[in-house]
Formats: structure tokens, sequence, C-alpha cells
């Protein structure tokens, strides 16, 4: 739970005239009353300005002073009635929670889910009472029950008080109404720590995150779902034929199941990554109160940190090999939806060799709905392996092998996003590709030759600015 406090505020009178009703607030049940000095309807002196209580203005008179001309009388302008109420917008960084009544309205309190008391307000039948302060959670309830509704606010909540009791209605606007300042000090000190713990712990413990943010059932799911995929990644890797090896390469029957193990465990541990990272962001999201992200979709730069997979060929056994190449990315927004930027960008090192590798790529985004975008990509990948050691022995009159090689590796992809937070998300990244000009190395002794197309799956996460 993050930016879940608030201080104790007093609900003001709206100063939209003589018929504007005050907003009653007082102690909770069975507390003492305040002093006489501290009247009801008075407001704290830590309030905003726009919050406390109206000036009284002197009535127009209509002598004019000794010696002046009376002032002229000014008409009014436009339509006769009521000037509208102008709420005041809110500070940068505020949340706004709405108190709204329903049929006979009713009584409320708010506290923190700590049970700090931070206000009492009688809302009437159409009255609306509009509190601002820290994003966070808060307790609401009628003085008669003994269990209040938990409302998460990060932009704005309408909560409406009813007879029935309470309830979260979809907001449909701003609504005139008392503005309540609530002090960002005291709200700071009141459970701010579960904004960064809650992702640490899920990231050192999945599920645990939404567990502290006391989403049990939700941590429950991800630390089961997480351990399922774990536990078949390592089964299947450990899985070997004791057998196989006496029937060599790709003419052994079991070349077939090779592929199928190998695809198989690149297909667990993508979803064993998709899954972990999710539930990091997740756990943050919850601890905001924020399950509805609104992605960044005039940013500038994106980061993005991905796993592309794929099955090749090997001699020996097995066949058929899991070949995975971790990358980094940097794109820029250049125009709405259009990005480019330097991508694929890696180090791999094998036996006697490493391989330094990047390259461009073009990306438009085709699809905006909701949390899901979906992008066209085509780029290349220029790669360069060069010898590592000492250089090899070679018989008299031989030339000595290539040092460096470099390859280009041209390729086309889908680019799937979802977000779990307004400028993180978790990416699916389909792709073809073929090296030319020389072989594809990753890490290990893992390679793909030149000129042979390529099916990839990629995941990974990308972050907004």
């Amino acid at each position: 739970m993050l930016h879940c406090a608030l201080i104790v505020a007093l609900a003001a009178p709206p100063a939209a005239g003589p018929s504007a009703s005050g907003v009653p607030w007082g102690p909770l049940p069975g507390q003492p009353v305040p002093p006489a000095g501290d009247a009801k309807g008075q407001v704290s002196g830590d309030m905003s300005p726009e919050t406390g209580a109206p000036e009284q203005v002197p009535k127009d008179s209509s002598a004019a002073p000794p010696g002046e001309a009376p002032a002229p009388t000014v008409a009014p302008m436009g339509p006769s009635g009521p000037a509208p109420v102008v709420v005041p917008p809110p500070e940068p960084g505020e949340a706004t929670l709405e108190l709204s009544g329903a049929g006979q309205g009713g009584q409320v309190i708010v506290t923190s889910p700590r049970g700090k008391l931070l206000g009492s307000y009688a809302v009437g039948p159409g009255q609306t009472i509009l509190l601002r302060g820290a994003p966070g959670e808060y307790v609401v309830r009628s003085p008669s029950a003994p269990h209040g509704l938990v409302v998460p606010v990060v932009d704005r909540t309408h909560v409406q008080v009813g007879p029935t009791g309470l309830a979260v209605v979809r907001d449909e606007g701003p609504s005139p109404g008392p503005v309540v300042r609530i002090g960002r000090s005291a709200a700071a000190r009141d459970g701010n720590w579960r904004r960064p713990v809650a992702p640490i712990l899920s990231a050192l413990v999945p599920g645990l995150g939404q567990m502290v943010n006391r989403e049990y059932a939700r941590g429950a799911g991800f630390l089961l779902g997480t351990l399922s995929l774990g536990a078949g990644a390592l089964g299947l890797a450990l899985t070997r034929d004791p057998s196989d090896a006496a029937t060599p390469g790709v003419h052994g029957r079991t070349f077939a199941a090779d592929v199928v193990g190998a695809a198989g465990l690149g297909l667990l541990t993508g979803g064993l990554h998709l899954l972990y990272m999710a539930q990091v962001m997740d756990a943050y999201a919850g601890a905001i109160g924020k399950r509805t992200p609104k992605p960044h979709t005039r940013h500038k730069v994106s980061l993005e940190l991905r796993r592309m997979a794929t099955v090749g060929m090997r001699a020996g056994d097995p066949a058929a090999q899991l070949y995975a190449d971790w990358n980094v990315g940097v794109l820029g927004q250049v125009a709405p939806r259009f990005s480019v930027g330097l991508t694929d960008l890696g180090l791999k090192f094998g036996p006697g060799r490493a391989a330094l590798q990047g390259g461009p790529r073009l990306q438009y985004r085709v699809l905006e709905r909701g949390r899901v975008w979906l992008s066209l990509a085509a780029g290349a990948i220029v790669q360069g392996a060069f010898a590592s050691g000492g250089p090899a022995a070679v018989p008299e009159g031989e030339k000595p092998p290539r040092t460096a090689a470099v390859a280009a590796i041209p390729y086309g992809q889908l680019d799937l996003r979802l977000f779990i937070l307004d400028r993180w998300s978790i990416d699916i990244v389909p792709r073809i590709s073929a090296p030319l000009g020389a072989a594809r190395y990753y890490r290990g002794d893992g390679a793909i030759p030149k000129h042979a197309i390529t099916l990839e799956l990629g995941t990974g996460m990308g972050v907004y600015f």
C-alpha cells in the first residue's frame, strides 16, 4: 500500500452564497467534544486558503462617501441565476476522494487503514464533499458499522453515501462541492512503506508483495503459477535418455523428441519470465491501488529487455538445442506510433570466440486498445565474431583460419505489449530471421548457419519515458 495515509481534516462550507449549506463535522461517537474555542464549523490552521471559512463580506450600501459620485450600477451579463460553483483543480500529485449523498444521505467516517481518524462528515441528499490529499488507501464507513469499505484512491474515486450503505460508483467527472485538503506530510508517515516494499518482496518471493497488499488469493495464484512453470522447466531440462548416445545426431530415432523437448523448454521458461516480471509490476500496482493502467502513448524514449529463443540443430546428442539470446534496446518515438532505434544489443561468449551485436529497427504501432499494443517492426542485427585466445596451430603451407567474421541478420517481427502499469509492459515477440554472410553465434557453442530461416520467440519487458 502506497500513499495510504491522511491527516485529520475538517470539511468547510461552500462559499457559494447564502443557499450553500455547511458541512457538519465533529468527533467520533463516544469521543470528547472539542472545547468551545474550536467550535463546529471552524477550519484548522493548516488547511489551504480556498477551504477555509468564507470571509464576512459587508453589505453593499447605496450611500456613497461624501464628495464622491455614486458608483454606477453594473448590469449582470448572461442568463440570470446563481453563478456556477468553480472547483479549484487538484494540486500536482493530489488524489481526490469524492463523497456524495444518495437518497437521504448519511454520516460517514474516513480513517486510514491503521485506524487513524481523518474526519467525520454528514453528507446530505445531493451534497458532495471532495477530499484531496496523497494517493493511497482509505477506509470509509458509517458510525454504526463495525467494518469499513477499503477504497484505493489514485486519481479520483467516487463513494456514494446512502441509506443502504456505501458504494464505490463510476466517476462521471468533476462535481461541485466544498474541497477539503489533507496535509501530505502525515499521510506520508502512515503507510507509504508498501510502495517500494511490495515489488521488492515479490522480486524475492513471487506473490509475497500481493500478500503484503492484503491480496492473498492473488499472491497465492502468482506463487503457485511460478512454482508450476519453474518445476516443469526444470524437469524438462533434466530429462535425458541414457541410451540416446548410441545413435548419433540427427540419424537417431529421438531427433523429433529433442526438437519438441527444446521447444517446450523455451515456452516454459519464456512463460516463467513473463509471469515473474508481471507479478513484480502487479505488486506495485496493488500498492498504489491502480489496476487499470493508462499506457503512456506519448512517450519519447522506450527501453526494452528481451530474450529471443529458438531451436537449432547441433552435432551429437541431443541433436536439437534451445538457443537463447538476451539483449537490450533503445527506441525513440519520432512521430505518433512510429519509433526508430538501436536494438538487439548484446555480447556473446563461446569456446575460443566472442561476438558483439546490435542493429537498427523501424517500428510502427498498428493497434492501441486499452492496455494492449500491437506493432509491426523490421530491422537487422549486425554481429561481429572475433577469435579469442592464442592463434591456432596450422600445418606448414596451410592458410590460418579467419579470426573475425561479420554476419547481417535481417528480420521481421510482431510486437505484442500488455501494460501492467502506465509506463511498464510485458512483451511477446514472434520473429522470423535469417543470417547472411556468416553464421549467427549464441553463447556457448550455439550457432545458426548462414541462410537458415529461423523462427524465434521473444519475451521481455518495456519501460517508457
